[in-house]
């Protein structure tokens, strides 16, 4: 259950590729047993370091969080998943077209991945905090005289999505993303160590490190929070995944159920699904980046294994801003001896 010392140097072999002060925190479950892994690069090379309980943004693994918010109120008869968030707020859309719940969850909804103009200003004006001028009355405007809904029958991955389902369902029971997920989650769960608010971190806040080496500024989401606000630790993580691998709670096997299909693409509900059930090799997986973070979780729910890894490793590398998620599926390759 330990870790191997080939784990630990190909975890060191990835953070000594990066700036000094960059950090990777693994949790390793296996069999629902957890164990830690903590290191830092340091002057002399790969360093350990206890951050268990050391927070960094998680990014889109938040998605995964909003889409358990999802499943939740469906069991409790709120909504439905293919019912439209049209007939349950009034927020026209282009067009008169309708977006369901459970298309959001799914990436299927036709949004694009990014609200009109955020792309200009996260690449020239917001460049360290791209989403956080991004409010409510600008989320409105767009979808009622702006965006035009692509394909509903295929996968199109859309940050405007996620954060539209979070901002929808806090709207539907009056309170805000924070204090929802927070009553629905985190305290459930005994998440302590996790929050929607950088300004809100109680303990130890890892700096972001950008792409170039120096330290990033902490994102706010402005209205799209349920695309990528939470900042979290794998300790807390490990929370969440024992609750998906214990699969006790209706919400949990809702969220699991296999939402959309084609062709090799299989999505849950936030979670993307890798391989099939007829070899008993399925692989539940979600990563995520922001300006200074990345971050990645693969559960196998059979074997109640898997790995949870966070970083102050920019999400934004042109080169390498897929390490990290590279590292979990290593790591899991020889988990399970492939």
């Amino acid at each position: 259950m330990q870790f191997t010392d080939k784990e630990i140097s190909t975890i060191d072999k990835v953070v000594t590729s990066f700036a000094p002060n960059t950090e990777l925190a693994v949790a390793k479950l296996v069999e629902g047993d957890s164990q830690y892994y903590g290191t830092r690069c340091g002057a002399h090379g790969a360093e350990p370091v206890e951050n268990h309980s050391s927070v960094f943004e998680i990014g889109s693994l938040t998605k995964l969080m909003t889409s358990s918010v999802l499943a939740q109120m469906v069991c409790e008869g709120k909504v439905m998943l293919d019912e439209p968030i049209n007939s349950k707020l009034d927020i026209p859309i282009l067009d008169n077209k309708q977006i369901t719940f459970g298309s959001l969850a799914t990436h299927t909804s036709g949004l694009p991945r990014l609200p009109p103009g955020l792309l200009w200003q996260a690449l020239f004006k917001r460049r360290h905090n791209p989403y956080e001028a991004y409010l409510r009355d600008d989320l409105l405007h767009h979808l009622a005289h702006t965006i035009k809904l692509g394909k509903t029958n295929k996968m199109h991955y859309s940050n405007l999505g996620a954060g539209l389902l979070g901002y929808v369902l806090s709207e539907l029971e009056g309170c805000s993303y924070t204090d929802q997920i927070q009553n629905r989650l985190f305290k459930p769960l005994n998440m302590r160590y996790s929050f929607t608010n950088w300004r809100d971190v109680a303990g130890e806040l890892v700096i972001g490190i950008g792409k170039n080496g120096e330290p990033t500024n902490n994102w706010d989401l402005g209205v799209l929070q349920g695309a990528g606000a939470v900042l979290s630790c794998v300790k807390d993580l490990v929370q969440y995944a024992h609750v998906q691998f214990e699969q006790t709670s209706p919400w949990v096997k809702l969220q699991q159920q296999i939402a959309f299909e084609k062709g090799l693409e299989k999505v849950a509900l936030g979670w993307f699904v890798l391989g099939s059930k007829s070899k008993n090799d399925l692989l539940y997986f979600h990563d995520g980046g922001t300006g200074g973070y990345s971050s990645v979780m693969l559960l196998d729910m059979d074997s109640q294994s898997g790995y949870i890894i966070l970083s102050n490793i920019s999400g934004l590398h042109k080169l390498k801003g897929q390490k990290v998620t590279k590292l979990g599926f290593e790591l899991m390759r020889t988990l399970k001896g492939f």
